[in-house]
């Protein structure tokens, strides 16, 4: 399953000339969390998202230019023009995470997982095409019958790497999952042995999976870091 398959693809978008305020207002009678800025070509050039508008509430009182941020006078000018311009244009993020329409959803929900945002955007040849939120990736869980979910091994696995990234925050570049005739086999480096039984726990919670191998092994700097005494 792909990006495309589950993406809200009416997406609310906003002109890098409105103002921050109109957008404000659009966030809020829509009950959404970002917003996918595009120019008059349709192209992605922005996201301004509740974040954005926090650090500007936050940041309204403190000088950017003074010592407290470290930054050079260029950085600080940009950052001041981020929190207190009036245009979408100024205040948005400008460094894009987007995906394209045929991106497998467990990398989609790897990614959202790794960088910690709500919704990411999917664009093809620099174009807006759709939107997958967090809402979205686990719809997709939550309407499929069990049954579906694992009907042969690349859809159990696909089950399995989309639930990990959702429910455990576990993205595809931190564990491998193989499933083969329904035994499903994980490796890879874990933080803890308390990650590893949350694993065993989800696999076993999905139907169609017969077995399960583990694989993995728990960082040794995870286990170097636990206090004196409790090893």
């Amino acid at each position: 399953m792909q990006a495309k398959d589950i993406m809200t693809r009416n997406v609310i978008t906003v002109p890098p000339t409105m103002s921050v305020r109109n957008a404000a207002l659009l966030l809020r009678a829509n009950d959404i969390s970002g917003l996918p800025v595009v120019d008059d070509d349709g192209v992605v050039c922005g996201m301004l998202t509740e974040g954005d508008l926090m650090r500007r509430v936050a940041n309204t009182w403190v000088s950017i230019l003074g010592s407290t941020y470290g930054v050079g006078e260029r950085r600080g000018l940009s950052n001041y023009v981020q929190i207190h311009g009036r245009s979408v244009g100024e205040a948005m993020s400008r460094d894009v995470i987007s995906v394209r329409s045929n991106a497998e959803v467990g990398r989609v929900a790897g990614i959202m997982t790794s960088h910690r945002i709500k919704r990411i955007p999917v664009v093809d040849d620099r174009r807006l095409v759709g939107i997958v939120s967090r809402c979205d990736l686990l719809n997709l869980i939550i309407d499929a019958p069990v049954e579906n979910i694992a009907k042969g091994d690349e859809a159990l696995r696909l089950a399995i790497r989309t639930r990990l990234a959702t429910d455990l925050g576990i993205g595809h570049d931190k564990v491998d999952v193989v499933v083969k005739d329904g035994l499903v086999q994980v490796q890879g480096k874990l933080d803890s042995d308390i990650q590893r039984q949350a694993i065993r726990v989800l696999i076993e919670s999905v139907g169609g999976a017969v077995g399960y191998v583990d694989r993995s092994v728990i960082s040794s700097s995870s286990v170097n870091n636990v206090p004196d005494g409790t090893k």
